[in-house]
C-alpha cells in the first residue's frame, strides 16, 4: 500500500514538473515572439497620449503601453491622428493597437478586445460658458439644439440613448475632426454642445465647462482584426499586471485623469452655493503643529495654510475664498460648528458612527499620518492591542480617543491639558503611554525623558467635519481634497514639523547643559570686555597721535606742492595738477583771451576740477594732428608717466596743434610733485602738466631752467626748516 502510495506522489510530482515546464517554455516562447513584434499604435493628443516641451511622451494610454511592452517586447510605432480617424483605420487594419475604446456588439464584429478593461470614464455635455440657453436643472433646453458627437463613438450611442429616456430631441451632429477643433466651434457658437469624455482638457482657458452628465462605461484596448496574436500577448500581458497590482488602473486614473477635464470643475450646484455662500469658514485646533496653529499675527499657519492657499485656485472654473478661525480644542470648535459661526471644522479623527451620532458629515482625508505609542524604555515589550494599558490624553484634542477605540480597545485613558503634561505623566509612570504621529517623533528628542516611540502600524486620516446638512459644501470640500497634490501637503507638515516649538519646562529640561556653557560664556564674555576696553583707550591715544603726524606731514607736502606749482606755472600759459589714481585734475593757471581767463582746456578755468584722461582727450581729437595725436596720447597714459618720471623729475612731449586754421608747434611739461621722491616709477601719482609753445620755450630756455631750479633749491631749503 505504501509502495503504491509512494509511486503515484512521485508521478503526481513528475506531472507538476512538466506542466511547469510547458508554462514556462510557454510563457518564454510568446516573450520571444512578441520581442520582435513592431505594433502600429495609434497616438492621439489627449491626457491618453502627449509630450512635453522637451518632447518626451507620456500620458494614461502612453504608459499604460510601455507597461505590456514589458510583458511582450513589443515595440510600438506612433501613428498620429485623431480619435476618430484612428478607429476607421483600426477598422481598416491600418493601425494595430487603440487606447480608449469602449466596447460595443457591434464594434467587437470589426475589431478584438482585451479581456480586461484599461478604466472607466465618464461622459459629458460640454457648452460654453456664456452660452445661457441650456441649463443644467432644465434639461428640455437642450429641445432642438445642435449637438456635436464623435462619429462612431460610444458617447454618441449614449447620448442618443439618454436623450430618449428624457424625452429630449436635439440634433446630433457627428465629426471625425480633433476634439479640441470641435469644442472650438462650441465656443464660437457654431454648436449649441459638445459630448465627450471627462477627462477632455480644454486649450482655451475653459471656454467651454462641462454641464450635464450623459452616461459612464468600462473602456479597452481594441486590436486589429488581422492580429489575433496580439490579442492573446495583450490579455497575457494585463493579465500579470493585475496579478502584480491590482490597483494600477486607479492609479493610472489618479495621475492623469483625476486633476483633469471634468474633475478639475466644481458642479453648478456647488458654484450656486459658493456665489450664495461666500467665504468657506474654516475652525481649526490651535497649537497642533505641523498641521495647524495661529501665528503670531492672529492668521493661520502650518499645514492647512499651505493647503488652503492650494485649494483657491485648484477648480478650474472656481476661485475659492477661506476664512479661518483657531479655537483652543475640538469641543469649543464642534460648539461653533452647531451655532454657524464656522462652516466646518479641522483636524478630524472620528468613525462614522460617531460622525453619525455627533449629527456631522466626514469628508474625504486630508493627509495620513503614521501613529506611535510613546513609552518607558522598560516598558516596551508589554504593549500589545490587547494591553490593559492607561494611555494619556490631550484633552484638547480627542482624535487620538478614535484612534484608541479602532486599535487599542482594552486601554484606559487619563486626560492631560497638553502633549506636554501627557509625557510628564508616562515618565513619572501615572500613564503607560502617550500616542504621538510621526511629526511629533520627528520633532522631538524622547532620549532625554529616557522613552522611546514604539511604531503602532496604524496610520491617522485627519479630515473636515461639515454639518449633516450642508451636502453642497461636502461635495466641495472633498473635490478639493482630491485636486490639492497630496505630495505637496506632505512637503508642508515636513516644513513646518521642523518649526515646532518647545515649551519652556521642556526646553529646560533637555538643554540644561547648554545653558550652564551659556553662562559661562556670558561670564567670559564679561571679563574679556572690560580688557577690551582698556585697549582701545589705548588704542586711541596711539592713534590720535598719528593722525597729528599726519597733519603736520600733510602740510609738509602741502607747501612743498604749492612751490612746484608756483614755480611751473611762472613759465607756462595753463598750468594743471593731477592725481594718477583718481583721474581729478585742477587748473592752477589759465591763460587771458579777451577778458576771459581760460585755460587749454576746453570750459576749464582757474580752480576748476576736470576729469583728466576726458579732457586731455578731447583737447587732443580737438586740436592736436592727426599724424601727432597717438603720441599725444601714449604721452598722457599714467603708466608711461610714471615710465618717464621714473628716474627723471621732469619730462616734456611736442607735438603740432591746429587752432584758428593756424599750425604752431606746442609742448607739455610733466613734472612729479615729488621732485623725483616717490621711490619706484609705480608709487608716483601726483603730477603738474602745463603748455607752451615751443618757439617762446626755446627763446627761453636758459631762463626757466634758471626758474626751475631756484625753485627746486627753494622748496629743499623749506624741507629742511620742517620737524621731523
Amino acid at each position: 500500500m505504501c509502495k503504491i502510495f509512494f509511486r503515484c506522489k512521485y508521478s503526481a510530482l513528475i506531472l507538476l514538473f512538466l506542466i511547469w515546464t510547458l508554462e514556462v517554455t510557454f510563457a518564454a516562447s510568446a516573450y520571444a515572439q512578441g520581442e520582435n513584434k513592431v505594433v502600429r499604435v495609434g497616438w492621439y493628443e489627449s491626457p491618453f497620449n502627449y509630450s512635453d516641451k522637451f518632447g518626451r511622451h507620456s500620458g494614461y494610454g502612453y504608459d499604460y503601453q510601455q507597461k505590456i511592452a514589458s510583458y511582450t517586447g513589443w515595440t510600438y510605432e506612433y501613428v498620429s491622428g485623431s480619435w476618430a480617424d484612428l478607429y476607421d483605420m483600426l477598422r481598416t487594419n491600418q493601425i494595430d493597437l487603440l487606447s480608449d475604446v469602449s466596447y460595443t456588439e457591434e464594434r467587437a464584429a470589426e475589431m478584438l478586445f482585451s479581456s480586461f478593461p484599461m478604466g472607466a470614464e465618464t461622459y459629458y455635455l460640454f457648452t460654453s460658458s456664456l452660452n445661457t440657453n441650456i441649463e443644467a436643472y432644465n434639461i428640455s433646453s437642450l429641445n432642438d439644439k445642435k449637438i456635436g458627437v464623435n462619429k462612431n463613438s460610444i458617447q454618441e450611442k449614449l447620448f442618443q440613448k439618454w436623450m430618449a429616456d428624457n424625452g429630449i430631441n436635439a440634433q446630433i451632429i457627428e465629426f471625425t475632426q480633433p476634439e479640441k477643433v470641435s469644442l472650438k466651434m462650441v465656443e464660437t457658437g457654431e454648436l449649441d454642445a459638445f459630448v465627450t469624455v471627462d477627462s477632455f482638457e480644454d486649450e482655451n482657458n475653459h471656454a467651454c465647462v462641462p454641464l450635464i452628465k450623459i452616461g459612464q462605461s468600462d473602456f479597452f484596448f481594441a486590436v486589429s482584426k488581422a492580429r489575433p496574436d496580439l490579442q492573446n500577448e495583450l490579455n497575457a500581458a494585463m493579465s500579470k499586471i493585475n496579478d502584480e497590482n491590482r490597483f494600477f488602473n486607479n492609479q493610472m486614473y489618479d495621475k492623469y485623469l483625476k486633476s483633469s477635464g471634468t474633475n478639475a470643475f466644481i458642479s453648478p450646484d456647488g458654484i450656486n452655493w459658493l456665489s450664495q455662500h461666500g467665504p468657506i469658514r474654516v475652525g481649526y485646533l490651535d497649537n497642533y503643529l505641523p498641521f495647524c496653529a495661529k501665528s503670531t499675527t492672529g492668521e493661520v499657519t502650518g499645514a492647512l495654510k499651505d493647503y488652503l492657499e492650494a485649494a483657491q485656485n485648484c477648480a478650474k472654473n472656481a476661485t475659492l475664498n477661506f476664512e479661518t478661525h483657531a479655537y483652543s480644542n475640538l469641543q469649543d470648535a464642534f460648539e461653533a460648528l452647531n451655532k454657524g459661526d464656522i462652516d466646518c471644522v479641522f483636524p478630524i479623527h472620528l468613525s462614522a458612527f460617531d460622525a453619525e451620532k455627533m449629527n456631522i458629515m466626514i469628508t474625504n482625508p486630508f493627509v495620513q499620518t503614521g501613529i506611535y505609542l510613546l513609552v518607558r524604555k522598560d516598558d516596551q515589550p508589554t504593549i500589545s492591542a490587547d494591553s490593559n494599558m492607561i494611555v494619556a490624553v490631550n484633552e484638547t484634542n480627542t482624535n487620538d480617543i478614535t484612534f484608541l477605540k479602532d486599535n487599542f480597545p482594552n486601554s484606559r485613558i487619563l486626560n492631560c491639558k497638553s502633549i506636554d503634561d501627557c509625557i510628564d505623566a508616562v515618565e513619572s509612570s501615572r500613564a503607560d503611554c502617550v500616542i504621538v504621529n510621526n511629526y511629533q517623533v520627528t520633532q522631538s528628542n524622547f532620549n532625554n525623558y529616557n522613552l522611546y516611540a514604539l511604531p503602532t502600524g496604524s496610520a491617522m486620516s485627519f479630515d473636515f467635519a461639515v454639518k449633516k446638512t450642508d451636502h453642497s459644501l461636502y461635495y466641495i470640500l472633498n473635490k478639493v481634497a482630491s485636486l490639492v497634490p497630496r505630495a505637496s501637503m506632505y512637503s508642508s507638515l515636513t516644513e513646518y514639523s521642523s518649526g515646532r516649538k518647545f515649551s519652556l519646562t521642556e526646553f529646560l529640561r533637555n538643554h540644561m547643559y547648554i545653558i550652564i556653557m551659556l553662562m559661562l560664556i556670558v561670564a567670559l564674555m564679561a571679563i574679556l570686555s572690560i580688557q577690551r576696553k582698556a585697549r582701545i583707550k589705548e588704542q586711541e591715544l596711539k592713534e590720535r597721535m598719528k593722525v597729528q603726524n599726519q597733519m603736520l606731514e600733510n602740510e609738509r607736502k602741502m607747501h612743498e606742492v604749492d612751490s612746484m606749482i608756483s614755480a611751473v606755472a611762472a613759465d607756462y600759459r595753463s598750468v594743471y595738477s593731477v592725481d594718477l589714481v583718481t583721474n581729478e585734475g585742477r587748473c592752477y593757471r589759465a591763460k587771458t583771451d579777451s577778458g576771459n581767463v581760460m585755460s587749454d582746456l576746453q570750459d576749464v578755468k582757474k580752480g576748476d576740477w576736470f576729469n583728466f584722461r576726458e579732457k586731455f582727450t578731447q583737447y587732443a581729437n580737438t586740436y592736436v594732428l592727426e599724424a601727432d595725436r597717438k603720441g599725444f596720447l601714449n604721452f598722457i597714459k599714467p603708466e608711461n608717466i610714471r615710465a618717464k618720471l621714473a628716474n627723471e623729475v621732469m619730462t616734456a612731449h611736442r607735438y603740432r596743434t591746429i587752432k584758428d586754421g593756424v599750425e604752431q608747434y606746442e609742448m607739455l611739461r610733466i613734472v612729479d610733485f615729488n621732485l623725483g621722491k616717490s621711490g619706484k616709477g609705480e608709487d608716483i601719482h601726483k603730477i603738474s602738466i602745463g603748455f607752451a609753445e615751443v618757439d617762446s620755450e626755446t627763446r627761453e630756455l636758459l631762463e626757466q631752467n634758471r626758474a626751475l631750479s631756484n625753485a627746486l633749491k627753494k622748496v629743499e631749503a623749506e624741507n629742511a626748516l620742517l620737524p621731523e
